[in-house]
């Protein structure tokens, strides 16, 4: 748009000139080279871009925390430049990955292991979430599950194949009743905190027990909605609809019978649905392990806009964990984790 102004200033220019050219001899240079500066100045503002690269921030690991880590980068890119790149495949690929440098936070839901922090790991809590058992609704004794519960030795006894019929766990008789158990093939941070639970397990102790070993919570899903007598483990966002807070299909939930008597009392059946039992979970009624910390990971401390992200999802990010099935950290722990990040030490 220079160029044309510029031609059409300097015909004005001219025909004034033809006409008064005693009286404006001496300003036309004046004049010639105030508009090629104008002119100059409007084209390199025209053609000038923007080269400087976006910030990427990568992130990778915890099938448990990657759904609440989608929401949380989806609400930062909102008030930040960066773009935020998410993507699941395990506890274990998560840790893989920050330690070598192919991300710049891992997401870990199990305890970090000292060799990680003799490799550099420097981790922060984000935020909480709890694994649990999970059946088909058609399970065979699923109307015996929902009145007595099961037990952690009932539970126990299932995974490590001490029990192998559905009918053994309650007294009956049944056909077709065969267990078929399914764990994690991937280094998972679900297993490892289930395993716990168990009785210090191990999840190679799963593996070696199990009818399948599979590679994500979506396929511990999928296998279990396949077939009546499986049970299995998962992370609770992939049992209850982040939505309505109902059921997922056909997945249920296992009530545990804290007590060990045999009988689902008032105060341990709270697994209707996800808000009921997000309470529970809070107040510590549902016992930990399962409830677990999930943590993000860096090599290193974290720094400059990775730092900002952090900072941030212990701060607004906090408030916005509980609407998508995520329990928050207490002010206390929140205040702990803020003041780890600062120093960049745990000790």
């Amino acid at each position: 748009t220079a160029i044309p102004i510029l031609m059409y200033t300097l015909s004005i220019v001219i025909i004034f000139y033809i006409g008064n050219k005693e009286i404006v001899m001496k300003k036309i240079l004046a004049i010639l080279l105030v508009l090629c500066f104008l002119a100059a100045s409007l084209a390199g503002c025209t053609q000038k871009t923007d080269n400087t690269a976006p910030v990427i921030i990568r992130v990778s690991g915890a099938w448990a925390l990657y759904p609440m880590m989608l929401v949380w980068a989806d609400e930062y890119m909102k008030i930040a430049p960066v773009q935020i790149e998410v993507s699941g495949g395990g506890a274990g690929k998560g840790m893989t990955d920050v330690l070598s440098n192919q991300v710049d936070i891992g997401m870990v839901s199990r305890p970090i292991k000292q060799e990680e922090l003799d490799q550099g790991a420097f981790y922060i809590a984000a935020t909480k979430d709890t694994v649990l058992g999970v059946i088909h609704e058609n399970n065979p004794v699923y109307d015996d599950i929902l009145e007595k519960g099961l037990s952690r030795e009932d539970l126990r006894k299932i995974f490590m194949r001490e029990i192998t019929q559905w009918g053994d766990v309650f007294g009956k008789d049944l056909e077709d009743d065969t267990i078929v158990v399914y764990a994690r093939s991937d280094s998972s941070g679900a297993a490892a905190v289930w395993a716990d639970f168990l009785g210090g397990y191990t999840e190679a102790d799963l593996q070696n027990h199990s009818d399948s070993n599979v590679s994500g919570d979506q396929a511990i899903a999928a296998g279990v909605q396949s077939d009546k007598n499986a049970i299995s483990f998962t992370n609770l966002n992939y049992i209850f609809n982040a939505t309505t807070g109902g059921y997922i299909e056909n997945l249920r939930p296992i009530p545990i019978d804290l007590n060990d008597n045999d009988v689902l009392e008032e105060s341990e059946n709270f697994y209707s649905n996800k808000s009921d039992f997000l309470k529970n979970v809070a107040s510590g009624v549902y016992p930990s392990p399962p409830t677990r910390q999930e943590f993000l990971v860096g090599n290193g401390v974290f720094k400059g806009p990775v730092l900002d992200f952090v900072n941030w999802i212990l701060s607004d990010g906090q408030n916005i964990t509980e609407e998508n099935g995520y329990i928050p950290l207490t002010e206390e722990e929140r205040n702990r984790e803020v003041s780890i990040l600062s120093k960049g030490s745990r000790d």
